[in-house]
């Protein structure tokens, strides 16, 4: 009788204990939700800066209105703005992150309007008399025929997954080549620009390359050869750090004489305190060394570097090249067609071929890598990845079995005392400290992988987010889905099994019943994560508390002042798309083993998906953009997921073998993984090439293509004029093809020609070209006419003489290659300057860089100016742009600029405006 109330006792105990850990989870989660909430809505109007910077501090173009005041005017606001515009303003990377937020939230609530009313009571109903939330999942079932239902839905929810993922990447293969093919993007250097990786020496010149790549239509206007100027950056860098000091100085030098404290004492008027030139040490060492004038010290300091950096870079062609060059064409048709051809005959030579590579995405260091060498570093990446997965294991294992206190004390005796404590401290080390502790156990990752990543070689910092997104992925997939899974089930099955054997079936037996019992691990993780995580990205509370730290007490000068007040903060895909990736996945893990945390699965992707278009719409900046390319790999993620839930159901489905009669379940089970298996290869088989190239068919007049990305017949819809003057270009280069007696020539196709009727196209019905096709250059020509490649003649005309290749104005590497006027200018010849930067976008930025303007505030004294005219004498540039000094109070004030100076060619280059 003692025997039964026991374990009456014990089941109760348990019962209540799950619960407790999950009320006290809910409530704890949603008061501290509401709480940050609550502050958010305060303090958002405290700073405009924090809170809602695009408004004012980015280009009109991509603006936000401001937003009006209210509690959830934030919600209203971001979601007045249409998905054109909201790709417009926030760029294709946000806009496919936020699509895959939506996309998830949308799937789950589906999902969970069919788990929840068929399967909880399918699970609760004469169940096998599992305690606690686990009364509703998988493993209380106690009957055959109720499996089929959770069989049904697994099909159900499968299918449907993997319809919406074709779906939404059909969907983003339109917008990016509607991206790619804007005439916004039509204005940047990538849009024409290919890098070519482990050139072989014998054609690492520009003669060589120019033979090989000039075949493509429309042939090429530039080329980089790459270079690692070492000595030149390291110049570049000290120079850097001599101007900030120098500006240091100055700013110290003009503030002293508005000292309105030292005006008082020597009863002056603050506009009449004499300057005092700052004294102070210049050695590495701190306290070492004599004191000296320091703007004279640094003045003459930089100077000198500026003389020798001017120097090195004027000799900067004698120094070695690297095995890699940039080159860019005509049009885009050509740098798409050559990045998809097989240029070199010995592998991995002269391959791979990059396009759409911004300026600002080159990672100069890895570009003389070769491909043997990058796939040795990727290896020894993996492995490191590889251990570092296994060695976090252990704490994981340990955080994740804080959930199960009661089976944790069984394996670990001596942590007995935790029974003793009062349920409402079991709830919450059971419900928040392991979810808790697992969040601040993986915002350690990220530097590591990053690490890792970039070791491996990549030539674009995008390159680099992407591999750590798989990184950290499959980090979280091991440590926080199936560890936490598992790891509920080994304590509780070493519990069940200790002193009795340990029989493998039965242990297997044991943790397909317990897995379902995992689930309150993860209802409380959904929950915390749904509730505070999205709150407290609103709240911003770091960058509010940074920002008033630094605005009130330490930012002073006007470049202090603007890295606090006017940097926009960006996110890293590679560290912000995997969390939600690993939501799906648990979601999809626990659909049909326990549905009880779909709702907060939704609650989850809801939440974030209104928040991140928020901060994407008034917070957030990224500084490049590539088009999107982490959706893909966000898919494959999703993909993931699904395997892992079909997998983990049929293997519960082969453990219960002996329970129940499953045989047709698994033959189920087992086609819906091939199938998903086959869906997975098809897609990307059908969507790499679409996400990776820009189809030829899209550069025809008969097709065109809308804003949203969807593809017409050119009959009904008039093409674009950015198309047509494409064709055109490709037209002119092919038509003047120097016909060779040693080809044979074939009348190939109509070659578009120049018409002289408007925008009207017009065929050459007898034009010939060379079988030797332009898209498909070979690497050694020299035994064809060097003219046919490096001219061109419009039909019926005598084609012009080769130019000789010259060297862009200002440019170290560059090389303007070209035969006619028409095809050289796709550059805004009223604006100098961004031409410069065209030209030299592709060079090493030591190459072309220009000293760090120094930046101090306008005087009423004009000291800052006397400064000025000083220093420009010695060929130092200082300016006073949107800075001015309050001679009352001797505080410096910045506003009216959306750049600080010497920052907006960054902006320029990238947009190409």
């Amino acid at each position: 009788m003692s025997d039964n109330n026991n374990s009456t006792s014990s089941a109760d105990g348990t019962v209540n204990a799950s619960v407790s850990t999950f009320v006290t989870a809910l409530i704890f989660n949603s008061a501290v939700a509401v709480a940050v909430f609550g502050a958010f809505c305060i303090t958002r109007h405290w700073s405009k800066r924090i809170y809602q910077p695009r408004t004012y501090l980015v280009n009109a173009d991509i603006r936000s209105p401001e937003m009006p005041s209210g509690a959830f005017t934030w919600i209203t606001a971001s979601f007045s703005v249409s998905d054109n515009v909201l790709v417009d303003r926030v760029g294709l990377d946000a806009y496919m992150f936020l699509r895959f937020l939506r996309m998830s939230a949308l799937l789950f609530s589906g999902f969970t309007l069919l788990a929840i009313p068929i399967l909880i009571p399918v699970n609760v109903i004469k169940g096998v008399g599992v305690s606690g939330l686990g009364v509703m999942t998988m493993g209380n079932v106690a009957e055959n025929w109720r499996l089929w239902f959770h069989l049904i839905l697994t099909i159900i929810f499968s299918g449907t997954t993997v319809a919406v993922l074709w779906r939404e990447m059909h969907i983003y293969t339109q917008r990016r080549h509607a991206y790619l093919m804007s005439e916004k993007h039509a204005k940047t250097p990538q849009s024409t620009t290919i890098l070519v990786t482990s050139i072989p020496k014998g054609l690492n010149n520009r003669d060589a390359l120019f033979n090989i790549f000039n075949r493509f239509p429309g042939g090429i206007r530039s080329i980089w050869l790459n270079r690692n100027p070492e000595k030149l950056a390291k110049l570049c860098k000290e120079r850097d750090a001599v101007a900030l000091k120098l500006e240091s100085a100055e700013y110290s030098f003009v503030v002293s004489a508005y000292d309105a404290k030292k005006a008082k004492k020597e009863s002056k008027d603050v506009t009449e305190v004499e300057p005092v030139r700052p004294m102070g040490r210049t050695s590495s060492i701190p306290f070492k060394g004599p004191k000296v004038d320091l703007i004279s010290f640094y003045t003459e300091k930089l100077a000198v570097l500026n003389r020798e950096i001017e120097q090195a870079q004027l000799e900067a062609d004698a120094s070695p090249s690297l095995n890699s060059a940039f080159i860019q064409f005509h049009n885009q048709f050509a740098a798409h067609s050559a990045v998809q051809t097989v240029v070199h005959p010995t592998p991995f030579s002269m391959a791979p071929m990059f396009a759409e590579v911004s300026p600002l995405d080159v990672v100069w260091d890895n570009l003389n890598l070769n491909t043997l060498t990058k796939k040795g570093r990727e290896l020894i990446s993996f492995g490191a990845a590889t251990a570092l997965v296994l060695l976090w294991s252990i704490p994981v294992v340990f955080v994740s079995g804080i959930a199960s206190i009661d089976a944790l004390i069984s394996l670990l005796p001596f942590l007995k005392v935790l029974r003793d404590l009062p349920s409402a401290i079991i709830g919450i080390i059971q419900g928040i400290l392991p979810p808790l502790f697992l969040a601040i156990l993986m915002a350690l990752l990220p530097i590591m992988l990053t690490m890792m990543s970039t070791f491996e070689g990549h030539v674009r910092y995008s390159g680099i987010t992407r591999s750590v997104m798989s990184k950290y992925f499959f980090f979280l997939v091991v440590n926080v889905l199936l560890v936490s899974t598992i790891s509920g089930g080994f304590i509780q099955t070493f519990s069940d099994v200790k002193g009795q054997g340990f029989s493998p079936i039965e242990i297997l037996t044991i943790i397909a019943n317990k897995m379902p019992g995992a689930s309150t691990f993860f209802l409380t993780y959904a929950l915390l994560q749904g509730t505070t995580g999205p709150m407290m990205e609103l709240l911003q509370i770091a960058p509010l508390v940074l920002n008033f730290l630094f605005t009130k007490l330490l930012a002073k000068s006007p470049r202090q002042i603007w890295n606090v007040q006017g940097r926009l903060s960006s996110v890293n895909y590679g560290v912000l798309f995997p969390p939600q990736t690993i939501m799906f996945a648990i979601g999809m893990l626990y659909s049909t083993i326990a549905p009880l945390v779909l709702p907060f699965v939704v609650l989850y992707f809801t939440m974030y998906y209104f928040v991140y278009r928020h901060q994407f719409l008034y917070v957030y900046l990224q500084p490049t953009e590539s088009g999107g390319l982490a959706f893909p790999v966000a898919v494959r993620q999703a993909y993931a997921g699904v395997f892992i839930f079909e997998v983990t159901i049929f293997a519960i489905f082969l453990l219960n073998q002996a329970k129940f009669n499953v045989i047709p379940h698994l033959v189920l089970l087992f086609i819906l993984i091939v199938a998903t298996a086959l869906s997975y290869v098809n897609l990307s088989e059908a969507f790499d090439p679409l996400v990776t190239f820009l189809p030829v068919a899209l550069f025809s007049k008969e097709l065109s293509v809308d804003q949203d990305g969807v593809v017409t017949d050119g009959k009904d819809a008039q093409s674009s004029s950015r198309i047509q003057d494409e064709e055109q270009t490709a037209a002119v280069s092919l038509a003047g093809s120097e016909k060779n007696s040693s080809i044979n020539q074939i009348p190939l196709l109509a070659i578009p020609a120049r018409s002289l009727h408007g925008d009207k196209q017009e065929y050459d019905e007898g034009a010939e070209v060379s079988s030797q096709l332009p898209g498909i250059p070979t690497p050694n020509m020299s035994d064809i006419d060097s003219a046919s490649r490096y001219s061109f003649q419009p039909p019926q005309q005598q084609a012009p003489p080769r130019a000789q290749p010259t060297a862009a104005p200002g440019s170290n590497a560059a090389v303007i290659l070209t035969t006619q006027d028409e095809l050289v200018d796709a550059l805004d010849e009223t604006d100098p300057e961004l031409r410069r930067l065209q030209e030299q976008a592709y060079n090493h930025p030591a190459l072309y860089s220009r000293q760090t303007p120094l930046w101090l505030p306008q005087d009423d004294r004009g000291l800052v100016a006397e400064e000025m005219s000083r220093l420009s004498r010695q060929g130092i540039t200082m300016v006073t742009t949107g800075a001015g000094l309050d001679a009352a109070t001797g505080k410096t004030q910045v506003s009216g600029i959306v750049f600080a100076p010497g920052e907006e060619s960054r902006y320029r280059l990238e947009r190409g405006e």
